[in-house]
């Protein structure tokens, strides 16, 4: 319900609630005024009837509906037994429909039927009516005026949602033009106003600083990253000895991940996604597993390889490049011994090695940047890359480890 709907309803609401004890409290006050006027006549004639039975007179009420009873069992509709029970009742209702109010005297009793004097009961139907009519007018004049009072109070409230939900709809967009907090009353709304503008302004200015910084690192890196490969492909054509060579190759590797890294960063600074071209996986598996062999010198471990050769992801192949590169990477730098799997099959791309597995007390904050195991020789940087670039693929993944491996898992769309 929105915040009008509410007000007219707790208006109408409430005002239907008082309205209906008032006339709860109108009925009850009716009954409870013509019990008490009973009860004054006839106290009235109990005073006059004791005068008469003084002087020795027969007693004789004034009232017509008001008789004198000397004897409790000569009261009428049974009221003698009910007396038995309850001494100190006062009124009575017969089955036949009569009612009537007792009093007693020092010799006997006086009985009023006011079964004809009920004025309360005879105007009932017509209290009744009045009482919701009065309802209805009231009811509605409430909701006249909670409609007047929400449209005048949520006027400022209204527009400033509006502008909410118009920030964003561009990449440009942050809402920080689109509000004046000016416009509203000095009011709790024009505080809400001028609390999100500012909000919004430090926010344009955050990503504005972030582009400029982003854009700024990437631009002077590439120039010295160009300039040593260059310098690396003329070394490699120069005679080399065999571990020279070696180095040669590791440096070329190297600078392909910082060419990747730099990728990297701009593709997350970027709001939308970059194009998509269908990639051959298992091309791009092999060379993800040449740029991490280093890893594996030395060691006894098997890889294997379980990925059709026409297997194609449409995605970016940067992207797609740094996560095989980091999962890759984590793989054959952390198992010493043993197996590593790679497989894809129904979407599912499966890294699983037999190293010595992710620290308990990290597992559940692996994905988390800064988070590490104790042997770890990183930053904490890799699996936090992996999983922002898998929200903004829309990429699934799940890490399932314990002492006999680590094993992740990639669930990419449907193409």
């Amino acid at each position: 319900m929105s915040l009008r709907q509410r007000i007219l309803l707790a208006f109408t609401g409430c005002t239907a609630l008082v309205a209906l004890l008032f006339g709860v409290s109108s009925f009850l006050f009716a009954y409870h005024t013509e019990d008490r006027l009973f009860e004054a006549l006839l106290q009235a004639e109990a005073s006059y009837v004791q005068q008469q039975l003084d002087a020795g007179i027969t007693a004789a009420p004034r009232l017509a509906f008001v008789k004198y009873y000397a004897d409790s069992t000569d009261l009428p509709d049974g009221i003698a037994a009910i007396l038995q029970t309850a001494p100190e009742r006062r009124e009575f209702a017969a089955a036949n429909g009569k009612h009537y109010h007792l009093m007693p005297v020092l010799k006997g009793w006086l009985v009023a039927d006011v079964s004809e004097q009920l004025v309360v009961r005879s105007l009932r139907p017509q209290l009744l009516l009045f009482l919701l009519s009065l309802l209805a007018v009231v009811v509605v004049v409430a909701a006249g005026l909670a409609f007047l009072l929400a449209r005048r109070v949520l006027k400022p409230l209204q527009k400033l949602t509006q502008v909410v939900d118009k920030a964003g709809q561009s990449p440009a967009d942050t809402g920080a033009a689109l509000l004046s907090s000016a416009e509203f009353a000095p009011d709790e709304i024009g505080r809400l106003a001028q609390t999100l503008q500012k909000a919004w302004c430090r926010i344009a200015d955050f990503i504005k600083r972030e582009q400029q910084f982003t854009q700024d690192v990437s631009h002077e890196l590439r120039t010295p990253v160009t300039i040593s490969q260059g310098a690396l492909t003329l070394l490699s054509h120069t005679q080399l000895t065999v571990q020279q060579a070696q180095y040669v190759g590791r440096l070329q590797s190297a600078q392909q991940q910082i060419s990747q890294s730099i990728e990297t960063l701009m593709l997350l600074a970027r709001e939308q996604l970059p194009a998509v071209q269908p990639v051959k996986l298992l091309a791009l598996v092999e060379q993800s597993v040449l740029q991490q062999q280093h890893k594996l010198i030395g060691k006894p471990v098997e890889l294997r390889l379980n990925i059709a050769a026409d297997t194609i992801i449409v995605i970016n192949e940067t992207a797609l490049m740094i996560l095989l590169n980091n999962l890759l990477g984590n793989a054959f730098e952390y198992t010493n011994a043993g197996i590593i799997c790679i497989e894809f099959q129904q979407q599912l791309l499966t890294v699983q090695d037999s190293g010595s597995g992710i620290d308990a007390a990290i597992r559940e904050q692996v994905f988390q940047s800064g988070v590490k195991g104790q042997n770890s020789l990183g930053m904490g940087v890799g699996l936090s890359l992996v999983k922002r670039l898998c929200d903004k693929w829309h990429i699934g993944y799940q890490l399932h480890s314990d002492a006999s491996g680590t094993c992740i898992s990639l669930k990419f769309p449907s193409n």
